[in-house]
């Protein structure tokens, strides 16, 4: 992506800062960038998700399942946490081992495995389901932590897991997971949830998976979701944590502009994170229906075609 020169930064500082915002593609403060999205398009996977933006950014993300000993993996957990998810993260014209891509990779394991009902992967007594989620970015112009959440959402809301047709109790007999071998019988992740709820005695809660929001400071203005050339004139960039319709922790602040030069980075006045929590409370959950909205209607087109 070609980098604003100093008149172009100077203009779009001013042109942010002011009262009303203009934002260069005409976006309200708290729209988010149009995108079409394509989920269970990928055969050998339980679920996937295919994103992209308006701007040609574009992420796919691929679900998989493997059914392991809880023995072992709590053996892993008392040493690193949970590990009943796995995250892969690959960036075109990045390294795999580069920090630009291990600090995205920590950031959205730390959130799954933080925020995961894993009761629903509980098969038996013995044996769990352990999810390997890979995240590929074919293409990006802004920072993709976003985008990646959001591909990650899509995939795990239509993650289907087998069907157990064996006995749960097999604490005193030694024999592996049985399943059905029609996949028609096989549940979305939402059904285990909605289960495991109701033998909890818990209230019937929809499975909605944690996602990343971006957010812009510049001057006394937040903006959602920005765009590559806001960029690089923010004064700060804020990356917010939204599950079960709240925003939760971690909130973190960064420079998006990784690539760029941006002299207008500095402090964050309180008041205005604040104002930006506020932000996400009164319009993520706007974004997680239209997502939701986005899946039913992608269950109900005939097309097999991923755009």
């Amino acid at each position: 992506m070609v980098q604003l020169s100093p008149a172009e930064k100077s203009y779009l500082y001013d042109s942010l800062t002011q009262q009303p915002i203009i934002r260069p593609d005409l976006r309200s403060i708290h729209q988010y960038r149009p995108l079409v999205a394509k989920t269970s398009f990928l055969p050998g996977s339980n679920g996937s998700a295919r994103v992209r933006t308006e701007d040609g950014s574009e992420c796919i993300v691929s679900v998989k399942s493997k059914v392991v000993l809880i023995s072992e993996e709590e053996e892993v957990q008392q040493q690193q946490g949970h590990n009943l998810i796995e995250v892969d993260i690959d960036i075109v014209g990045h390294r795999d081992d580069s920090n630009y891509v291990a600090n995205l990779k920590f950031q959205l394991t730390n959130l799954l495995q933080q925020n995961f009902p894993f009761e629903v992967l509980k098969l038996t007594s013995k044996y769990t389901f352990k999810l390997y989620i890979d995240c590929i970015i074919i293409s990006h112009s802004c920072y993709p932590l976003s985008l990646i959440s959001i591909a990650n959402y899509l995939a795990l809301k239509t993650t289907r897991l087998p069907l157990l047709i064996s006995d749960v109790n097999d604490e005193e007999i030694a024999e592996l997971p049985t399943f059905s071998d029609d996949w028609e019988n096989a549940k979305l992740i939402q059904d285990y949830h909605l289960n495991a709820n109701t033998r909890g005695g818990g209230s019937s809660t929809k499975f909605q998976p944690p996602i990343f929001i971006t957010i812009g400071v510049i001057g006394k203005n937040l903006i959602l979701d920005p765009s590559f050339e806001e960029e690089q004139v923010l004064e700060n960039g804020l990356i917010i944590s939204f599950y079960n319709n709240k925003v939760i922790t971690p909130i973190s602040n960064t420079n998006f502009a990784v690539n760029s030069n941006n002299s207008n980075f500095k402090g964050l006045d309180q008041s205005l994170l604040i104002q930006s929590l506020t932000l996400c409370n009164k319009y993520c959950p706007n974004i997680i229906r239209a997502l939701d909205s986005l899946i039913e209607e992608d269950n109900d087109d005939n097309d097999s075609s991923i755009f």
